[in-house]
């Protein structure tokens, strides 16, 4: 039986190390590099709103639209980004500021949207216009997207300093008095580490949200029809320490979201999401509500990831019209 034992043992050895270290080197390589990049180069322009270019010509949009014969489908990004909006490591983003409709001027509620793993910000145009009537919205590329300098991806770690640098764009520039967060997948990983430490921001709607990285991690394994995702997602954080750096568990939003104090959160989750399944959002809220946090879970029953703005397009009107009127009625 020993010999059967060390026989057994050694065949998943065998199996096993190079196994897992595929699944190492090529979901790090996603997580990092990205795989199915977003190239959709519209602008605000494309829904009719008048925006302004963060750090960028604006002339340069005209130009890339004008030689992109599909603009959801480009063949290379707008312009670079410059020099006026530098995170503290040295990332330069570039974005678009888009006043509200109502005409509310630069000091009211404004609204800064992160996208996900993979988008840019024109992906974010299908979010946009739940907010365009009533507050000011600022949209930018994260970094290693679109028209932000080239880096690595770190799924919410470094891409903290990104948000942190255009919400001193925004206060330098508007000086809006209420300033919300949506961030939407690794956008909302995002975006809570960032508002958990800072008290410019009033308050945080998360879309399609994880509450740990581990558990979309795993399900894409699933997705990928390989086994053992629940052990091999430790491969890809492995792979992903070795090429940044960064430790992408480090910041999970449920270690994060217990820090937000008297700031509520809207958390909206797809009821079919086959990357992070509804009991997760449960524990999100559960961890915010046990710390004091004022957290609501709203669930669109047929919606896929980041797709309950789709699904459930008069819903989610009614879910960030009744957040905001919260956060601005107590005056951030």
């Amino acid at each position: 039986m020993k010999r059967i034992a060390s026989v057994v043992l050694a065949i998943v050895l065998v199996a096993g190390i190079p196994y897992f270290g595929y699944i190492g080197l090529e979901g790090s390589r996603r997580l990092v590099h990205g795989h199915d990049v977003n190239t959709d180069c519209r602008t605000p322009a494309a829904l009719g709103m008048p925006y302004e270019a963060i750090n960028y010509d604006i002339a340069a949009d005209a130009v890339l639209l004008a030689r992109e014969a599909d603009p959801m489908a480009c063949s290379a990004p707008g312009a670079p980004a410059g020099d006026e909006v530098v995170t503290s490591d040295g990332v330069r983003l570039a974005g678009w500021y888009v006043p509200a409709a109502a005409g509310i001027g630069p000091e009211g509620p404004t609204v800064v949207l992160v996208h996900g793993w993979n988008d840019n910000k024109s992906g974010l145009l299908e979010d946009l216009p739940f907010f365009h009537e009533r507050y000011n919205a600022l949209l930018f590329d994260l970094r290693n997207t679109n028209q932000s300098a080239s880096s690595q991806t770190t799924q919410g770690i470094h891409e903290q300093r990104d948000v942190l640098a255009m919400l001193d764009w925004l206060v330098a520039e508007k000086g809006p008095e209420i300033i919300v967060l949506w961030g939407q997948s690794m956008g909302g990983h995002t975006a809570v580490n960032v508002a958990a430490d800072d008290p410019r921001v009033h308050g945080l709607i998360l879309d399609s949200t994880h509450s740990r990285i581990a558990v979309p991690m795993t399900n894409r394994i699933r997705l990928d029809h390989l086994p053992f995702g629940e052990v091999g997602f430790l491969a890809i954080v492995l792979g992903a320490w070795i090429r940044t750096g960064v430790n992408v568990m480090s910041d999970d939003p449920i270690t994060a979201i217990d820090d937000l104090g008297n700031r509520p959160v809207l958390i909206i989750q797809p009821g079919n999401d086959d990357t992070i399944p509804v009991g997760d959002a449960e524990q999100l809220r559960d961890a915010a509500r046990a710390a004091g946090v004022d957290a609501r879970l709203v669930i669109c029953p047929d919606s896929g990831h980041g797709g309950a703005n789709d699904e459930c397009p008069g819903e989610y009107q009614r879910w960030v019209d009744t957040f905001m009127d919260r956060v601005v009625a107590a005056g951030g």
